[in-house]
């Protein structure tokens, strides 16, 4: 009786295993594009990884700052033709709590324009507010990153 309750257990996790093999693979297959991009502006760089979905996207931002200033950003959100508008969830400079604002990019050929506007917060979540968005003195200029 032992060893067939051992049978059922190996087979269970075999499939088990199998699923999640299946179930991330197709995760991988929706992935449109994943893309480095780079903004250097005075002194500061910043870099950005975006993975870009149908409707959705996500990555990083990690900016660099004279005197060693490293802040680094989870960003995601969704896609509306072409802007990108989601939030950036980072941690400043030695600090230990993370602080979340709003992000807007807007796709200009083969680089992102980072936009700015009027931030409102609505049950404690930072977003622009409608109509205040602006794309025309950018903050950062992203050009793509040849690998």
């Amino acid at each position: 009786m032992r060893y067939r309750n051992a049978k059922w257990s190996q087979l269970f996790w075999v499939v088990y295993g199998i699923f999640c093999l299946i179930s991330c693979n197709s995760e991988r297959s929706k992935i449109q594009t994943e893309k480095d991009f780079i903004s250097i502006v005075d002194r500061d760089t910043s870099r950005l990884h975006l993975v870009l979905y149908k409707d959705r996207f996500h990555g990083k931002i990690i900016e660099t700052k004279p005197g060693g200033y490293i802040v680094k950003g989870e960003i995601n959100g969704k896609i509306m033709g072409d802007t990108l508008e989601g939030d950036n969830v980072y941690t400043p400079f030695k600090w230990a709590n993370q602080k979340r604002a709003p992000i807007v990019l807007l796709k200009k050929g083969d680089s992102y324009l980072q936009g700015n506007g009027i931030v409102s917060i609505h049950l404690g979540i930072p977003h622009y507010m409608p109509g205040s968005i602006s794309f025309e003195n950018p903050k950062h200029t992203y050009l793509p990153v040849q690998k």
